[in-house]
């Protein structure tokens, strides 16, 4: 049993080198994706993502997160389109990376290859997006600080660094910035003004997080009006990397809903009411 296990796992192995040179070997007859979910880190995005890989006109990138445009920039673009299907697919091609939303290059770079791109964002209530990417930085190893309240301080020293290193590299991005800043990363009105920067207001889609897991349906409605794509809805509509986890300190909550509140005035003010968390 254990010597036909140990073969299986190297025949997966081997098979997955070739099925990856073969993508390499082919990369200049693929297709750029036509959509990109860019964000938001901990919004529903790889919910999105399994919806979309069931729709019949859309070929999703072979692994949810690429990181192209932010971790893997210099790989070129050959290394990118190995994620796609060939150009003489009918399907529309997309890729998920959340952590494009955040990053300060990201829009920059992604213009400059796709100017034409529609781009979808999931915004979630910025307090709970920060506290659950608490949790699956604790998860992952990433952050070892005890406590949220405790990790929102190390954000804060990690900040001074990252203003003082500023001033000798503008284009400096840090790993702690990349995995521990909760709080920056739910500012969503400061990262989508560089993106508005780059992009038409026409080019985006905005889903609030939970109105896609309150009424999916509804929300993938505007997803495939803004793809062009039918309305075919998939028949495993169960969120994704959902996690219990104990709620977060009431006063904790109350700092932060200060904290976000002239961010949110300035989002409702650039997307409208609905992007509301009071």
């Amino acid at each position: 049993m254990n010597i036909k296990a140990g073969i299986q796992r190297r025949l997966r192995k081997f098979t997955k080198k070739v099925n990856h040179a073969f993508r390499v070997a082919t990369s200049r007859w693929r297709k750029l994706p036509d959509f990109i979910i860019i964000g938001t880190q901990k919004g529903g995005t790889t919910s999105l993502f399994a919806c979309l890989k069931q729709h019949p006109e859309v070929a999703m990138s072979r692994q949810k997160e690429a990181h192209f445009f932010n971790t893997h920039f210099e790989k070129g673009l050959i290394w990118y389109k190995r994620f796609f299907p060939f150009k003489n697919s009918k399907k529309i091609a997309g890729e998920v990376t959340p952590c494009y939303m955040y990053h300060p290059q990201a829009a920059e770079r992604m213009k400059a290859i796709l100017p034409n791109v529609k781009l979808i964002v999931m915004l979630r209530n910025p307090i709970d997006r920060a506290y659950s990417g608490y949790i699956m930085g604790r998860e992952f190893g990433w952050d070892d600080t005890e406590t949220f309240e405790a990790a929102l301080e190390q954000e804060e020293h990690y900040k001074i660094l990252k203003i003082k290193t500023l001033q000798d590299n503008p284009k400096y991005y840090s790993e702690a910035q990349d995995r521990l800043f909760y709080l920056e990363r739910s500012k969503y009105y400061s990262q989508l003004k560089l993106w508005f920067k780059y992009f038409k207001r026409e080019q985006f889609l905005f889903i609030k997080s939970e109105n896609f897991f309150k009424n999916p349906k509804n929300e993938l409605t505007k997803v495939y009006d803004f793809l062009s794509i039918t309305r075919l809805y998939p028949e495993d509509l169960k969120p994704r990397n959902a996690r219990n986890y104990d709620a977060i300190l009431p006063e904790t909550a109350t700092q932060l809903d200060s904290y976000f509140k002239k961010e949110n005035e300035q989002l409702i003010e650039l997307l409208g009411e609905e992007f509301s968390w009071e």
